[in-house]
């Protein structure tokens, strides 16, 4: 899945929270679909700052869908709560995120391997 970043028209600042990392108007791989119970949904897209490659949650208002074709590694996961995602299965586990952004090895590893299966269907 493909979007592009689209803040015209939108003045929200919680749509628009952490926008200014991405590129108005660039194409992003989404590597990750959220919907939170009372907080929307959110792509999860890669970006550059400071020289470092990172990913975040961002509002989906923020973008539009220019691929509709869906990772072939993705699952479908649900909380108690109602939210849910689509994302790898490894990515769902306790602790990965803590663990990746701690810089755990084994996690950034296991992010790279994903990343990568995503991006060659994308």
């Amino acid at each position: 899945m493909r979007v592009r970043v689209n803040t015209i028209n939108i003045s929200d600042p919680k749509i628009l929270q952490g926008i200014t990392a991405l590129s108005d108007g660039h194409e992003y791989v989404v590597l990750e679909i959220s919907a939170r119970l009372k907080m929307g949904t959110s792509f999860r897209v890669e970006f550059i700052e400071g020289g470092l490659r990172q990913s975040a949650l961002f509002d989906t208002r923020s973008f539009t869908v220019t691929s509709h074709s869906l990772s072939p590694t993705w699952q479908y996961f649900q909380l108690d709560s109602g939210s849910f995602s689509l994302c790898p299965e490894s990515w769902n586990a306790p602790g990965f995120w803590e663990a990746y952004y701690d810089g755990d090895p084994r996690a950034i590893a296991v992010y790279e391997d994903e990343r990568a299966a995503i991006l060659a269907h994308s």
